[in-house]
């Protein structure tokens, strides 16, 4: 083995990440045969996932040095261009210098200018890379240590060609490690995890409907019919995506396996999704989707006792997926409509019982609406305006409670008469003497019995005797 040098924990928490120079390094029994070994200089980096140091599994990633393997950010990718050199400048040029530069190249190269030349968008592309990196000081930083790196392996390369001793060069390493810290990990774990996507299912999107109930049909429950847009399978490749009898080849990128394999992990090819076979004909109507726009149609079961704000599930119900994918939910978010009758919360129902003042005074029987229908209750005698009566398990199923369904609260209305005639009037200003009599006696005997009751006090006769020494008292000092 060459020159390897350990790199340290990497962003992720569960990788670690190393790199080599030179020709492959052996970091994995009998991995070496499946990765492109490479005479020119390239890095192979080794993930090992795994919780509190144990293992579980590793693989590693090569790829030559001279090609792009990031986005071009312009600060970290591998260039086979040296910015300097690309805008024309030295290494000790100026900011102003850089952007100077810049535009003059920018002017010469743009696409607009170049519409004839083809090649000008790339060279434009480049060199806005270049200027990206160079005119931002914490990019150009990063940007000269790599160069400054790479040309340290150049000569260790000529030095040690043809050694496998390993070497350790910890500055290096950290210089590395903070040029890269972060992007470099993020990037390879996306390399690592794409790998195995296939692993994870695929879903359609999911669908949201809004269904309006009528307060009865919540409170009851019923069975609705649903329509809404969404894509549907197309009938004629039945969501295949390609033509019935269509010809098919081997998948070229597992050879048919069906299966990719990186020792120790095995992944289903994406390719061929597991078949081993690709065909490469599309189906003319969904151009190869294997889905079109359409309306599908469902039965919802609304069981008793929703509100507005609740939602129903159906499952693999909404967009068909296509191509191996799983249909998508549809989600029902239900909006249930004002009663005039009743009013809800939660599961309690209020409703109002309107009554006479004659039926308030002397009491009797009133029919008030239920969900099972009209039903009678007693008016207790003398009741007031606003009082509240329950109806005990008349109110909406509860789901999830030991009590299964709600209370009815019933509130009494009371109407008094707008006119009256003059026999019903002599009986009320009789009434009302009657009531101002009562209420005297009340007020009078009430008066005899606070005093009574002041009496009856166990220690009144001491306070009693204690306040006439005081009024002695005092007469004896005024004389």
């Amino acid at each position: 083995m060459r020159k390897i040098k350990l790199i340290g924990l990497a962003s992720k928490s569960l990788t670690r990440i190393f790199y080599s120079r030179g020709s492959y390094c052996n970091f994995v029994e009998g991995m070496q045969h499946s990765l492109l070994t490479h005479k020119r200089r390239f890095y192979s980096y080794r993930y090992v996932a795994g919780i509190s140091g144990n293992s579980i599994g590793e693989a590693v990633y090569t790829f030559p040095l001279s090609k792009r393997y990031f986005h071009a950010t312009g600060s970290l990718r591998a260039s086979e261009r040296n910015y300097y050199e690309l805008l024309g400048v030295s290494k000790n040029a100026s900011r102003d210098e850089i952007r100077k530069a810049f535009h003059e190249l920018a002017k010469r190269y743009h696409p607009d200018t170049n519409k004839n030349n083809p090649s000008a968008k790339r060279k434009f592309q480049e060199i806005r890379d270049a200027y990206e990196t160079l005119g931002d000081s914490e990019k150009r930083a990063r940007y000269d240590m790599s160069l400054h790196m790479d040309s340290g392996y150049a000569r260790h390369d000529s030095e040690g060609r043809g050694s496998d001793n390993v070497h350790n060069d910890h500055a290096d390493a950290e210089a590395f490690r903070d040029a890269y810290r972060t992007h470099f990990s993020d990037s390879f774990h996306k390399i690592f995890t794409e790998i195995f996507q296939d692993d994870v299912e695929h879903f359609a999107a999911d669908i949201q409907v809004e269904l309006l109930l009528s307060f009865s049909e919540a409170a009851k429950g019923c069975t609705k019919q649903v329509s809404f847009d969404a894509y549907i399978p197309c009938d004629s490749c039945h969501g295949h995506g390609y033509p019935i009898g269509a010809k098919t080849r081997t998948c070229p990128t597992c050879g048919g396996i069906g299966r990719v394999t990186i020792p120790p992990f095995s992944s289903t090819c994406t390719t061929c999704r597991g078949s081993g076979r690709v065909i490469t004909e599309k189906c003319g109507n969904c151009k190869g989707l294997g889905v079109l726009e359409g309306v599908k149609e469902v039965k919802v079961s609304i069981p008793a006792g929703v509100d507005s704000g609740d939602t129903i599930t159906i499952p693999k119900a909404g967009n068909s997926g296509g191509l191996g994918a799983i249909s998508g939910n549809v989600y029902i978010r239900l909006k249930v409509a004002d009663d005039p009758i009743f009013t809800r919360n939660g599961a309690d129902l209020y409703v109002d019982a309107n009554i006479s003042f004659i039926q308030a005074m002397l009491g009797g029987k009133v029919e008030v609406p239920t969900l099972t229908g009209m039903t009678s209750m007693d008016i207790p005698k003398g009741v007031q305006p606003g009082q509240v009566l329950v109806l005990r398990g008349k109110g909406l199923p509860k789901h999830g409670f030991l009590v299964n369904r709600g209370d009815q609260h019933v509130r009494f209305c009371i109407n008094f008469p707008k006119k009256v005639n003059e026999r019903q009037r002599a009986i009320l200003e009789e009434f009302e003497e009657e009531e101002i009599t009562r209420e005297e006696e009340s007020s009078e005997a009430s008066w005899w019995q606070q005093i009574f009751d002041l009496g009856s006090r166990p220690k009144f006769m001491l306070e009693l005797s204690l306040l006439l020494l005081i009024l002695l008292f005092m007469k004896k000092i005024m004389l």
